[in-house]
């Protein structure tokens, strides 16, 4: 278990939300510079900007490039969207697990910058589950044993491993 350690350099959001063509919510930036990024409870990979060698799969950047392929998905009919998912809204990857699970922020035209519900999805994209609150909300009742949710399966979740930064290289 490490503190968190904020990075070296200044994180560069509006790179990140010119690729995603989206706001970052405050709340993840917020923690992200605090130095949240990496592996929470041996469990939850949170996805950040510029990861490094090695990290593909966690990169923030891509998650434009995940939504593009998930509608492909969505279109061929291999995987269904939420039933309640309305048209333009975007989803927008910022973690996932090592049991496959994804977590979704739910992008829509009329959302406040930044201020998005999140969608969980199982790993063949066949449940889904919507919670309307901020990630980092999300993060703490994860922390403190009190998240809501079938998909995220609290026997994976290991209390004694709190955070592991991601290795920087």
């Amino acid at each position: 278990m490490a503190p968190l350690t904020p990075p070296a350099g200044p994180l560069d959001w509006e790179q990140v939300e010119r690729q995603l063509g989206a706001a970052v919510p405050q709340d993840y930036r917020e923690l992200l510079d605090a130095g949240g990024g990496g592996l929470w409870l041996d469990y939850l990979r949170l996805f950040v900007p510029v990861p490094g060698p090695g990290l593909k799969h966690v990169d923030l950047e891509r998650s434009g490039l995940e939504w593009e392929q998930l509608q492909d998905l969505f279109e061929d009919e291999v995987v269904e969207p939420p039933d309640d998912l309305d048209p333009g809204v975007r989803l927008l990857p910022w973690a996932s697990t090592g049991s496959g699970v994804t977590l979704y922020w739910e992008v829509s035209p009329e959302a406040a910058a930044g201020s998005y519900p999140i969608r969980v999805s199982d790993r063949n994209g066949d449940l889904w589950e919507r919670c309307d609150q901020l990630s980092t909300d999300l993060l703490l009742a994860a922390v403190q044993g009190e998240l809501e949710s079938e998909l995220l399966d609290e026997s994976w979740m290991d209390r004694e491993a709190l955070f592991t930064p991601y290795a920087v290289e």
